[in-house]
């Protein structure tokens, strides 16, 4: 039951990212404005889960896919990752100073590109792997001293206010839409 709770974790991952970025894309041709609002708590988000999930894949799971003759998706994947990256730098050096629709573009063309790169990989890397060669991989990964995908840190996705932690009684963390900051503990 590990592993499939491993995998649920993985592929719940990529529907979060993927129904965010979908979200961020609709508010950005919607409204410019509304897209450059969403700056600070799109960096959080894409500074914290979203990179320790690039992270996670690149370092414990591409390598398992290479060995599954994988090796050209998962080249096309970690572009994927550099080019989101490479936005976030972007984003990151906008000093707010250029008109807002500039900055709308840059935070249309990150939730683009999230979509692109989660599309691809339910496309064309996750179905190459039977669910029992999956859990194969998920167990190959607990074996080489990793436990799963990284639990993503109490930061807000795009469009909601941070929550409040003050301690281990403050409330859970908010959720942007369907993108929650913390995975189910149901699981």
């Amino acid at each position: 039951m590990q592993y499939d709770r491993m995998l649920a974790e993985l592929f719940g991952e990529e529907d979060r990212a993927r129904e965010m970025a979908a979200r961020l894309a609709d508010i950005a041709r919607s409204s410019r404005e509304a897209a450059a609002a969403e700056r600070e708590s799109l960096l959080a988000f894409l500074r914290g889960p979203i990179e320790r999930h690039f992270a996670y894949e690149e370092q414990v799971i591409f390598p398992h896919l290479v060995e599954h003759d994988l090796a050209e998706e998962v080249q096309v994947a970690t572009k994927q990752h550099d080019t989101v990256r490479q936005l976030t730098a972007k984003l990151a050096g906008h000093d707010g100073g250029a008109p807002s629709d500039d900055l709308g573009q840059l935070v249309f063309d990150i939730a683009r590109q999230l979509l692109h790169h989660t599309n691809f990989e339910g496309d064309y890397i996750y179905p190459e792997l039977t669910h029992e060669e999956w859990r194969e991989l998920m167990k190959e990964t607990v074996q080489d001293g990793q436990d799963g995908p990284p639990r993503p840190a109490d930061v807000s996705a795009p469009g909601e206010t941070q929550a409040a932690t003050g301690g281990p009684s403050a409330p859970p963390p908010v959720h942007l839409g369907s993108v929650p900051t913390e995975p189910s503990v149901n699981s």
